[in-house]
């Protein structure tokens, strides 16, 4: 049995994401285990599609907190590696929601 979560943070950051910084966080997200979500002003964007992570940032503004959603195993060590691609951003940050599930034959139970 596994144990997937997700879990959201919520992350103050000190400027709007560059291009560099935006494709650091796609290439980290596409090559990982983690499904990863951005939400801010009732825009979402999957952090592992780059058109649709660049469109979000073109409205996205950093006077308002950025929600980060990431799903799978051990989400807290995603979030780490993610929080240092953009440390230098990163005003203040902190966990919002935690859900686990219990994945077993096709069948999940929410703890």
């Amino acid at each position: 049995m596994t144990l997937k979560e997700i879990t959201s943070y919520q992350v103050d950051l000190t400027y709007q994401l560059t291009t560099h910084e935006m494709m650091k966080l796609y290439h980290y997200v596409s090559k990982s285990e983690y499904d990863v979500y951005l939400y801010q002003n009732g825009q979402v964007a999957d952090a592992g599609n780059f058109p649709k992570m660049l469109s979000f940032f073109l409205i996205a503004t950093s006077k308002k907190p950025l929600v980060i959603v990431i799903d799978g195993e051990k989400p807290d060590e995603g979030y780490r590696h993610i929080k240092q691609l953009l440390n230098k951003n990163v005003k203040q940050a902190k966990i919002r929601n935690r859900h686990k599930v219990e994945v077993d034959n096709d069948i999940s139970f929410v703890i």
